[in-house]
C-alpha cells in the first residue's frame, strides 16, 4: 500500500509530518509516564488531515514499523504494519531529524534513569521475522540512526541493564536452588596493576551445574530486533569460550524490561529487518 491511505488518497508530505510528528509526542508521553487522551489526538488529526479514522490509524502502524527497524520504542495500541511507502520514511527522518531531544529521551528515557533501582526483567523470546527485508530508503534510516552504536553509546542505559541483569542471575540461581553459587556472581573485572582481567564479558557467572558462564549485556529501550554489535573484545572471549559465553539481550528497558539469550551457535547481532 505504501504511501496510500485505506481509501485510495495518497498521503502528502505535509499530513505525513503532522502524523509522525503526533505519534512521537503519544509516544514521549508514554515513555515519560504521562497521561494522555487518544481519541483526542485522533480527533485532532482527522480534524486538520480530513482523514478517516481508519487510515490514520493504519498509517500509524505504519510508523510503528519503520520505528522499529531503527530501534526505537513504539505504541503497543499500533502494532506495525510493514507495507509502508519510502515517503513516509522521510517523513520519520525529517521528524526525528529535527526532534533530536525527543529522540535522546526515548532512546534513554528521562523516567528509566531516575528509578531508584534496576528493572526486574521478565523472560521474552528472540524475535521471529515476519516480513521482506527493508527497502533501500529504510536502510539508509537505519544506518543514519544506527541503534547499535546508539545503545552501545549510552553507557547509562548500558548501566540500567547490568544492574538489572546481575540481579536477574542472582535470581534464577537461587530459585534453581542454589544460592551459593549466586553469592559468588560479580561483575567482570577490568584490568588494573597487571591483574588478570575478564576481558569480553560483563558478568561472571554459572550455570546450575557451577559450569562458568561469562556473560555479555546488551540494553535497549527498543523492542526485540533492534540490532546490536560485539566489540573485538567479545568477538575474541566468543571464539576463546564459546561454551560459557552467553548474551543477554535486554529490550523494552523503560517499559515491560524483557531479555532473551543468545547462544554462540547464534549469530552476533540481529538484523534491523528481523521483529
Amino acid at each position: 500500500m505504501g504511501d496510500s491511505a485505506i481509501n485510495g488518497r495518497t498521503w502528502n508530505e505535509a499530513e505525513q509530518d503532522l502524523v509522525v510528528g503526533d505519534y512521537l509526542v503519544m509516544l514521549y508521553k508514554t515513555m515519560s509516564g504521562r497521561a494522555y487522551d487518544p481519541a483526542n489526538h485522533q480527533r485532532a488529526l482527522r480534524f486538520v488531515t480530513n482523514r478517516s479514522g481508519g487510515a490514520i490509524t493504519f498509517l500509524q502502524g505504519e510508523i510503528s514499523a519503520v520505528l522499529t527497524l531503527i530501534g526505537l520504542p513504539t505504541l503497543n495500541d499500533h502494532p506495525p504494519r510493514w507495507d509502508f511507502g519510502d515517503g513516509l520514511v522521510d517523513a520519520v527522518d525529517r521528524c526525528l531529524s529535527a526532534r533530536p531531544g525527543v529522540l535522546r529521551d526515548l532512546t534513554q528515557p528521562p523516567a528509566l534513569l531516575g528509578r531508584p533501582g534496576a528493572p526486574i526483567l521478565a523472560e521474552g523470546a528472540p524475535p521471529v521475522a515476519r516480513h521482506a527485508p527493508p527497502g533501500e530508503r529504510a536502510q539508509r534510516l537505519v544506518a543514519k540512526f544506527d541503534p547499535a552504536a546508539r545503545d552501545h553509546d549510552a553507557r547509562i542505559l548500558a548501566r540500567i541493564g547490568l544492574a538489572a541483569a546481575l540481579v536477574h542471575e542472582q535470581r534464577r540461581l537461587e530459585e534453581r536452588g542454589r544460592p551459593d553459587l549466586a553469592a559468588q556472581i560479580r561483575l567482570a573485572l577490568p584490568p588494573i596493576n597487571g591483574q588478570e582481567a575478564d576481558e569480553g564479558c560483563d558478568l561472571v557467572s554459572f550455570s546450575r551445574t557451577g559450569a562458568p558462564r561469562r556473560i555479555v549485556v546488551k540494553t535497549t529501550t527498543g523492542g526485540p530486533a533492534t540490532p546490536y554489535r560485539l566489540t573485538p573484545a567479545e568477538e575474541a572471549l566468543r571464539a576463546a569460550q564459546p561454551e560459557a559465553f552467553v548474551i543477554h539481550r535486554l529490550y523494552d528497558v523503560a517499559r515491560e524490561a524483557r531479555m532473551f539469550r543468545v547462544r554462540t551457535t547464534q549469530p552476533a547481532a540481529l538484523p534491523a529487518a528481523v521483529v
